[in-house]
């Protein structure tokens, strides 16, 4: 819960953790997107499928990777997306904050050492 102005909003991330729903008892609905977490999506999808393809893409380390160059780019949300217009992090300072990741979970995975899978499945995400 979140007081602004006197209005209490209820905030729920939805499930694909790229949703922020707020919601306030004077019926105000919002649906807020981080420009960042689809274009980080978009260059791991391209990274882990061409340059990187020996590197394990289980959901757990997708997963790493994904948060910590999220964690490196400052967030850049958005409402509407009838206009055609560029938003976000310019695409080489999301490259380099992947690559970045990548090499970090490379080194330290969340997990113990198993078979790697050398799949790139970017709906790993998801899950």
């Amino acid at each position: 819960m979140l007081i602004i102005n006197g209005i209490l909003f209820a905030i729920k991330i939805h499930e694909n953790k790229n949703l922020l729903f707020i919601r306030s008892e004077a019926a105000v609905d919002c649906n807020v997107r981080n420009a960042n977490y689809e274009r980080v999506v978009a260059v791991m999808d391209k990274l882990l499928g061409e340059r990187y393809k020996s590197i394990c893409s289980c959901p757990r380390c997708v997963n790493d990777i994904a948060a910590i160059a999220l964690n490196y780019l400052p967030p850049h949300y958005y409402v509407d997306t009838r206009e055609e217009k560029e938003i976000g992090s310019p695409w080489v300072m999301v490259e380099t904050a992947v690559v970045e990741a990548i090499d970090r979970v490379t080194e330290n995975p969340n997990h113990p050492h198993h078979p790697h899978v050398y799949k790139s499945d970017p709906s790993a995400l998801m899950s």
